[in-house]
């Protein structure tokens, strides 16, 4: 079901929700035990009872739940509603584009991502329920609403009857293992127009599976699997009479098959569908679904420019259509809640299903079945999802709960098998339980593909309490690009190393995150469903870095205004000796990198963290890179830092409708326009590529002085810390736009002559009394430095422009030339925005 935007994000609908639809009694092929599970067998009785709780616990949700907004930190495109379904479709639409497979073989699909397999069916044979089966076929349904009879049409109805449906062949496979015997005992079910609760966006699947716990109240991190639902035909030749049975035998032969395309044709024209008419296979017809449309008017040469084959699925630069986007919008957003490696789920189109399966690296889509013509499938993929525990579900392997049904990560620990500590030398078998609370939550980056970087705090025990001591510790997870030289980890070590050589430069290590060790994961040592599924190789493959830090305060816990002065002064410090001494660059400087500690005597400790994007500077002598500049194209940039803006999670960059820059298609290498959009210097905001240097980051300080004097709202004596109000125009995940935003912010220009007031005054017009002065103190001369680069920001464009044209007319002398000139105007720039000049306002 698509998304209802709602000014009122995360917060309970006003009407009660009913609750599921009574279950048909499913035909069983053998006996069950009584103590069959109750939520595949609610009682009348039952359902009155979950109604007056629904009721109760909704009165109170409206009450009492508080509107659910995250700190700004990283999140450069969420607006003051949250992520809108508009942008987070142009994300999926465009990142999605070219690195997605389909036509994956179903069993195989089971088998690598669920780990199923037919014979793991545990009774001969089955039957889908007779009733429901004709009410999803017919479009109507009619169920008890606790009092009365109610008739429900349209998709809703099918909805209802598709979830009974799954529900009765769940109850058939319970006896096989009980629920309380499971490892993550989940309960498929219907929303029924609820939404899942979560950090980001207001969007509604139409089925989840969630623990038996939330059947009345579901959460993104909790779910094991999404399912949609879209169905707008009525299904012919489908009688009340119609029995749909499968049988062991049937998935067997099946699996037989899998290898041999041209024989699953002859056997998908044998149903298991009979009537008491004997109704012949074909009886039960499958409407065309967009995805058979798609293909069916789809040219003989595919439309992508290379197009790689295997025997298990087709790698293809494909636009996902509407309902498709929906798919993969809920895989989004299982990935952005949670500690998972993969989410997956299913699309049912009329009556064709689809399995999607979505890592950090790219979707992958199974090809489509009828669920009634291929009912053997259907039944393996009910059966799986049933039996499926939690790491087979997509939740990341190396986090162990405790016994019993998933409701938090309470008591949960994280184990290590080995890392390496800060000195380089190995370390086994190391434990960390997670302390997840209100005020230290599980902070995960919005969006399915890139490092999906996961911050989780923690505290060391056992053998790690001995290394690291008692101190509160986090660890942060992400994908990093398998290809990256300098990782992160290496960089630390590296910069805390060469600092603490010199005793002159000791005191800055305080103020360069604390790194205790790492871990690095292949997608095989990780057991990643890619690793064996035997697609073509990802479009960027990734590994799993694991890193285990001190634990810092973001901005937000800042007191007063000696407290900002203290961290922002330190920060710059120490960046700028990092580039002084180990010669490298940070290059994503923003509100969320920027964090500090406090002393013995309370005072607060600014240190620089999330290197990930780091790089070592460019040789400025060096005209074979900047004749690089001009093989790029769009955004694409020569490796100096080696990501780009669209895959840093900390922007959550969402394009906005066709303005995306992310609109490269086909193999490429690396980019590098690096950064936050809010912080972003203003000409790596352009399309052009530019080699990002030391004084796009000072530029980037000077934004985060900006952004946070603009909008920080500083504590109450009765609270911990403070909030960050939404800042329109730069908060926003077209970079276009952000450009504008800041011209019109430098240039102090008016959107409207009638404004009383330009973009720059307008800005801080709701800046707290406590940081006024630094407006004026520090910003304001500050702006007079930084005010040219609109100006130098058009001449190096100019230059990389005139590069262009002269390397396609193949003027090489002429292109060195320009080289040489764009080294220049760089350097000039350069001398424009110095540290010492920075320096020099701050510290006056």
């Amino acid at each position: 079901m698509d998304m209802v935007e709602d000014p009122n994000l995360y917060k309970a609908h006003d009407t009660p929700v009913p609750p599921p639809p009574a279950l048909s009694a499913p035909t069983l092929r053998q006996s069950a035990p009584a103590s069959i599970d109750k939520f595949y067998r609610p009682s009348g009785q039952f359902q009155n009872r979950v109604l007056s709780y629904c009721c109760i616990f909704l009165t109170l949700y409206v009450i009492i739940e508080p509107l659910l907004v995250r700190s700004p930190f990283g999140l450069a495109t969420k607006g003051a509603k949250g992520y809108e379904d508009k942008l987070v479709k142009g994300l999926i639409k465009t990142q999605f584009q070219d690195k997605t497979d389909i036509d994956y073989d179903v069993i195989d699909f089971v088998q690598h991502v669920w780990k199923f397999k037919p014979e793991d069916i545990p009774y001969s044979s089955y039957e889908l329920d007779r009733a429901n089966c004709h009410s999803y076929a017919k479009l109507e349904y009619e169920r008890i609403d606790g009092i009365s009879y109610q008739e429900i049409t349209g998709e809703r109805a099918c909805c209802s009857a598709f979830e009974n449906i799954i529900r009765g062949v769940c109850h058939e496979l319970t006896p096989a293992i009980p629920s309380d015997e499971r490892e993550f005992p989940l309960v498929f079910s219907f929303l029924h127009d609820r939404t899942p609760k979560g950090d980001y966006g207001k969007f509604k699947p139409d089925f989840g599976y969630a623990p038996a716990v939330e059947v009345n109240e579901h959460t993104w991190a909790h779910w094991g699997a999404y399912g949609e639902l879209k169905k707008k035909r009525v299904t012919p030749n489908m009688r009340p009479t119609t029995r749909i049975v499968v049988t062991k035998t049937m998935i067997e032969r099946e699996w037989e098959l899998r290898q041999e395309p041209d024989k699953r044709k002859d056997t998908d024209s044998s149903s298991s569908v009979s009537t008491s008419s004997h109704a012949t296979p074909s009886s039960v017809a499958s409407p065309t679904t967009q995805s058979q449309k798609r293909k069916a008017k789809a040219p003989a040469e595919p439309r992508a420019s290379k197009r790689t084959k295997t025997s298990h699925g087709t790698r293809k630069s494909v636009d996902l259509t509407g309902n498709e986007i929906q798919s993969a919008k809920y895989a989004n957003e299982l990935l952005s809640h949670g500690i998972r490696n993969y989410a997956t789920g299913f699309l049912v189109e009329e009556t064709s299903m689809s399995l999607w399966y979505v890592d950090r690296m790219g979707l992958v889509k199974s090809r489509s079945f009828d669920i009634f013509r291929n009912p053997q499938l259907f039944l393996l993929v009910i059966a799986a999802l049933h039996f499926a525990n939690r790491a087979q579900l997509g939740m990341n392997p190396l986090i162990e709960f405790p016994p019993g049904v998933f409701q938090s990560y309470d008591r949960a620990v994280l184990r290590l098998p080995r890392a390496v500590d800060h000195a380089k030398e190995p370390v086994e078998e190391l434990t960390f339980g997670l302390r997840i609370t209100k005020a230290k939550p599980l902070v995960v980056a919005y969006g399915a593909l890139g490092r999906g970087t996961t911050i989780i705090p923690v505290k060391a025990q056992g053998r790690a309490r001995e290394l690291f001591g008692s101190e509160n510790l986090v660890v942060k997870m992400s994908w990093q690009p398998i290809n990256r030289e300098d990782t992160e980890d290496q960089l630390i070590r590296v910069i805390r190393r060469k600092l603490g050589k010199r005793k002159k430069t000791r005191r800055y290590l305080k103020h360069i995150v604390d790194l205790k060790c790492s871990l690095d994961l292949t997608d095989a040592e990780l057991d990643l469903p890619r690793a064996s599924m035997m697609v073509p190789e990802a479009y960027e493959p990734r590994l799993f870095r694991v890193l285990i830090l001190r634990e810092y305060l973001p901005l937000e816990y800042v007191r007063s205004l000696d407290d900002f002065r203290r961290i922002f002064i330190a920060a710059v410090k120490a960046h700028h000796k990092v580039y002084e001494i180990v010669g490298v660059l940070h290059c994503d400087i923003s509100a969320g990198n920027v964090v500090f500690y406090r002393d013995n005597v309370g005072h607060a400790i600014g240190v620089l963290a999330d290197w990930d994007l780091a790089a070592y500077k460019l040789n400025p002598d060096d005209v074979e890179k900047w004749m690089q500049l001009v093989e790029a194209k769009g955004t694409e940039r020569p490796s100096q830092c080696s990501e780009s803006q669209g895959d840093k999670d900390s922007d959550a960059t969402l394009p906005d409708g066709d303005s995306s820059p992310l609109d490269n298609h086909g193999k490429r290498g690396p980019r590098y326009r690096t950064g936050t959009g809010p912080f972003m210097a203003f000409d790596l905001l352009d399309s052009l590529p530019v080699f990002h240097g030391y004084r796009h980051d000072l530029e980037s300080f000077f934004y985060l002085l900006c952004y946070f004097c603009a909008t920080f709202n500083p504590p109450k004596p009765s609270e911990s810390k403070g909030t960050f109000r939404f800042l329109a125009g730069w908060e926003n995940g077209n970079l276009s736009a952000v450009a504008k935003a800041k011209t019109d912010f430098l240039l102090r220009k008016k959107d409207n002559p009638e404004d009383k007031l330009d973009a720059f005054d307008s800005l801080f017009e709701n800046t707290h009394k406590d940081y006024r002065s630094v407006v004026f103190k520090w910003i304001y001369p500050l702006r007079n430095q930084f005010k040219v680069v609109t100006r130098v920001s058009v001449d190096i464009s100019a230059t990389i422009g005139d590069m262009r044209e002269e390397k396609k007319k193949g003027n090489v002398r002429k292109e060195r030339q320009l080289a040489k000139m764009l080294k220049k105007q760089c350097a000039d720039a350069d001398e424009c925005f110095t540290y010492e000049k920075f320096m020099d306002v701050v510290l006056s």
